[in-house]
């Protein structure tokens, strides 16, 4: 069967009964970004990463890989953004990959010998200019000041917090009152989409409950704090909890509950 002959009969068999597969490497200079097989069902990362470029005698870049020929698609380089499009592309779409295949084989064919195997390399170059997407940076520079000053407030709130709830053993307002900031916690946290985090604020609003006599609630909430905390293999939230609950049987023994 000539090369011909093979490139219609491969035009002309279906899509899922496609055999073939190409592995494609893309790189810069001696940094590999992509290694992967290309399959007509999948995207697959190549499991030997040991492809070392170097330059070679011409000065070319080039891999070392035993009995494997080495095909540049582009000798100078592509443009970086449209490669990473092409190969994001690749990896959503099922048509666009078999196309894209069905032309790189094509172009392997052209320069290898018969039933030799060999990798289609891809060189980077920077694109002669670059573009900045302004509507994320604004996203991105909103959200991280927004998380910077909900920190902020955190560490504020979890201060004035642990005064109020040491003054709260003797004095039941300022009990109430750490209820209350655990509670501006607990909205930050969730703010923050800190799971641990929210779980601490439920502790201390717990605290909070059983210095004003409130002792029938904060157990059901130990015992989820804990479980969460066994789950979640968080050691310093197991042991606040089981702090919490050493003081809460110490009220309970020395009769001070209701």
């Amino acid at each position: 069967m000539t090369e011909e002959s093979e490139e219609r009969e491969m035009k002309r068999r279906p899509i899922s009964k496609m055999d073939y597969q190409v592995h494609l490497v893309v790189h810069r200079g001696r940094s590999v970004y992509d290694n992967i097989i290309l399959k007509s069902h999948d995207v697959i990362p190549y499991q030997n990463n040991k492809i070392q470029i170097e330059k070679n005698a011409d000065g070319d870049d080039c891999a070392e890989c035993r009995k494997v020929i080495q095909l540049q698609l582009n000798k100078k380089g592509l443009n970086s953004h449209l490669v990473s499009l092409y190969v994001s592309t690749l990896r959503r779409s099922d048509l666009y990959r078999i196309s894209a295949m069905r032309m790189l084989i094509r172009f392997s064919k052209q320069k290898v010998p018969r039933n030799e195997k060999w990798i289609i390399f891809i060189k980077l170059r920077n694109p002669r200019k670059h573009f900045i997407d302004y509507a994320w940076s604004e996203r991105i520079t909103r959200l991280a000041t927004e998380k910077r000053e909900i920190d902020h407030a955190m560490s504020w709130l979890s201060t004035l917090g642990g005064a109020f709830s040491a003054l709260g053993e003797e004095i039941p307002y300022c009990a109430e009152v750490a209820g209350k900031i655990s509670v501006k916690q607990f909205k930050l946290a969730y703010r923050l989409g800190d799971p641990l985090l929210e779980a601490r604020c439920k502790l201390y609003a717990a605290l909070s409950l059983i210095q004003r006599g409130d002792l029938k609630t904060p157990k059901r909430m130990l015992r989820d704090i804990y479980r969460f905390g066994i789950h979640e293999k968080d050691v310093r939230l197991q042991n606040m909890c089981q702090g919490v609950w050493a003081k809460l049987k110490y009220i309970i023994t020395a009769g001070g509950g209701n």
